[in-house]
């Protein structure tokens, strides 16, 4: 049985390294519709504005459920188009890797948004100030998420990663505003899930004919 497992798992890594271009090619169109996805909504939440806490948490919440449906899909499509099965054991591992943190912040999240809502709070801590702190959080989670993933993918995610922890971590150290501006939240929002993914989508567009033609 456990000579079963082994010839699984060598399966598996054989069979992701067999796929690391195929990964690449796919992870251009993801990261930029998430870069999209996060610059749009940071603009827009400047200007509805979506300033109470409670808000904020439920409308970046949505933000990245509409952007991870909108993943999935994208690699739904690149699955039929190889002909393939969407859910397939290097799918697993990878997605496996990353459930962890994703799920962190997604919890967070959910708590943030109940307990800022319950009313047995401050008026500030109610509804008018938006935490620093979530934001900061969930750009170290999702940067955790994506690390992790990065050791079944391309070099370059890993390093993505650990660019959205590090920076996750200075804002907080060194941005914590005694009064908390919900302009500066969606500004770190859209910088960090907007701007980073744009910057790193348009990296692997703009590399990857040099790399298939070699």
């Amino acid at each position: 049985m456990e000579s079963d497992w082994a010839r699984e798992h060598l399966q598996t890594i054989r069979t992701l390294m067999e796929r690391m271009a195929v990964y690449r090619r796919t992870l251009a169109p993801m990261t930029l519709t998430a870069g999209i996805f996060g610059v749009i909504a940071g603009a827009l939440g400047w200007v509805l504005p979506v300033s109470g806490a409670r808000a904020f948490v439920g409308y970046w919440l949505a933000v990245a459920l509409l952007a991870s449906v909108t993943a999935l899909l994208i690699v739904r499509r690149q699955a039929l188009r190889a002909h393939e099965p969407f859910w397939s054991p290097p799918t697993r591992r990878v997605g496996q890797a990353a459930a962890l943190p994703l799920f962190a912040g997604f919890a967070v999240g959910l708590g943030a948004w109940w307990h800022l809502s319950d009313g047995t709070g401050s008026a500030a801590a109610g509804g008018l100030a938006v935490p620093f702190w979530l934001p900061c959080l969930w750009i170290v989670l999702y940067g955790c998420a994506v690390h992790a993933a990065g050791f079944f993918m391309p070099r370059g995610i890993r390093l993505f990663g650990g660019i959205l922890v590090v920076l996750g971590c200075l804002l907080y150290a060194f941005i914590r505003p005694d009064a908390p501006d919900p302009r500066l939240s969606h500004t770190v929002m859209a910088g960090c899930f907007g701007g980073l993914h744009l910057a790193y989508g348009l990296y692997l567009r703009f590399t990857e004919p040099r790399e298939s033609a070699a």
